[in-house]
């Protein structure tokens, strides 16, 4: 049975990007980083505690956690647990441990040794790097995390004054880590880097076609349907680079029309959420009366997108959907339409050609 951690290390081979380069040959180096960094995932897959992701802490809480029911109203009571928390992120950070590594001294390096395919570091960075590794939870394995690396193949050299890092079977491998770690910094930097994508490395901003390429057929095709409904108008696409590539990061993706959001999705190859936004609680209160009034089918359909949360945080809400109360989040204000099919489709843009008034 699959585990929680192993969800994960699947979720991260989801999210990395196809490999593509312009006028570039996929046997040179760049692909070899790509071959190295998808098989290690896979292997991670297959024998985890071998990579030292330990999924058993976790598993036995989450256990203890199902048997005491102690989240049956997580949804609506937002029930923040830290141990569970602290956990899932224990197991996460092992995962990306070794991209991390990788990335850090990606960025420290001082250039590739042509004869070799080494990627060369000054010392005093490469210690620098270590220090950075050892932030993480569970740090004690970081040295068994190394010999799982030099297991793989990875080559230590160190002199008096520089650190030089190879592969024993992928020799030019140092390039693709160079590639992507001297691409210009932005805030898809370290996202590009997770995720592989060299095509986008040198972009000011991946596309959301970039993203439908990891999405399943139906999620990609709702996305396509709505854009295609938003082509008509000036709109702004603004994508949420990822922090990370485990399965508890999603692809964010807004909207904005005049200087507002009105809609977005959150999405990876399991699940993918339409939102409406409302900006205002009150909004929604105006709204659901002029559909009640208005269009009764739709009405219906618009009361079930939002989800009551019976939290007592001082942003919960009343919204009023004809005489029936929900308290919703305040910060959010928006529909939420889960896994939606074309019906669920077609009301969504019906309901956001008229609360906006804009021709879809």
């Amino acid at each position: 049975m699959e585990t929680h951690a192993q969800h994960s290390i699947k979720h991260c081979l989801d999210m990395i990007a196809p490999f593509e380069m312009s006028n570039q040959q996929k046997e040179d180096g760049r692909f070899q980083f790509y071959q190295f960094m998808v098989s290690l995932y896979r292997e991670m897959y297959q024998q985890p505690e071998e990579y030292m992701v330990f999924p058993k802490p976790y598993e036995e809480y989450a256990r203890k956690l199902k048997e005491q029911e102690a989240q049956k109203k997580k949804e609506k009571a937002h029930v923040n647990n830290s141990k569970e928390s602290t956990l899932r992120n224990t197991f996460q950070q092992a995962i990306q441990f070794y991209a991390l590594f990788f990335y850090n001294i990606g960025l420290k390096s001082k250039g590739i040794d042509e004869q070799s395919g080494a990627l060369i570091i000054l010392k005093e960075e490469y210690i620098d790097v270590l220090n950075k590794m050892n932030r993480i939870h569970e740090s004690k394995y970081n040295a068994e995390r190394y010999e799982v690396l030099s297991k793989l193949g990875i080559q230590i050299y160190q002199n008096d004054d520089t650190v030089r890092i190879a592969h024993t079977t992928y020799k030019r491998a140092m390039e693709g880590i160079e590639y992507l770690c001297k691409a210009p910094d932005s805030k898809y930097k370290w996202m590009n880097f997770i995720r592989l994508d060299f095509k986008n490395a040198y972009s000011p901003i991946p596309t959301v076609n970039d993203i439908c390429k990891t999405l399943p057929v139906r999620s990609a095709e709702a996305v396509k349907k709505l854009e295609d409904n938003l082509s008509g108008i000036n709109i702004k696409a603004k994508i949420k680079p990822l922090r990370g590539i485990v399965s508890d990061f999603k692809w964010k993706v807004e909207y904005a029309y005049k200087g507002k959001n009105i809609c977005g999705f959150y999405a990876d190859n399991e699940y993918f959420m339409l939102c409406i936004y409302f900006n205002y609680f009150e909004n929604i209160n105006e709204f659901s009366k002029i559909l009640y009034e208005e269009d009764h089918e739709l009405f219906q359909w618009f009361k079930n997108q939002f989800p009551e949360r019976l939290c007592k945080c001082p942003n919960n809400r009343r919204v009023y959907f004809g005489n029936e109360p929900r308290r919703i989040c305040g910060l959010s204000n928006r529909a939420e339409i889960v896994n939606p099919d074309d019906y669920d489709i077609d009301k969504a843009l019906c309901v956001l050609r008229k609360y906006r008034n804009i021709s879809l």
